[in-house]
């Protein structure tokens, strides 16, 4: 499971090579997470055409719980598209800083919700 392999990554200590897995593990999963939620926003009858548009809805339904969070998941949005330009140390650093500290416990979170999620 995703969020599983990506707990495991932001438990090692900072290395580089551990930096980089952190960050390609939480590409994945936040893939996962957005493209799940997305999924079941639309079998609900909600139009999700995008990530963004995706967190709105989610926030929107209650599946994000409050404002302040809706803006970590954008920020973590915004981060994730930024990192195919992890060969700039600082950004790297950072995204990796975000990963550990706020959104892999989110993304986690989010995927223990979706799993109580009704499909019926």
């Amino acid at each position: 499971m995703l969020p599983i392999a990506l707990a495991e990554a932001v438990s090692q200590p900072e290395t580089d090579i551990a930096r980089d897995a952190t960050i390609k593990r939480f590409e994945c999963t936040f893939e996962v997470v957005w493209k799940t939620l997305k999924l079941f926003l639309e079998h609900q009858g909600h139009e999700c055409n995008s990530p963004r548009s995706t967190i709105r809805k989610a926030f929107a339904e209650g599946l994000i719980a409050t404002l302040e969070e809706a803006d970590i998941w954008l920020r973590m949005l915004e981060d994730h598209n930024l990192t195919s330009h992890t060969y700039d140390e600082g950004l790297a650093r950072r995204i990796y800083r975000g990963i550990v500290q706020e959104y892999a416990p989110r993304l986690s979170a989010m995927a223990a919700h979706i799993q109580s999620f009704s499909w019926e």
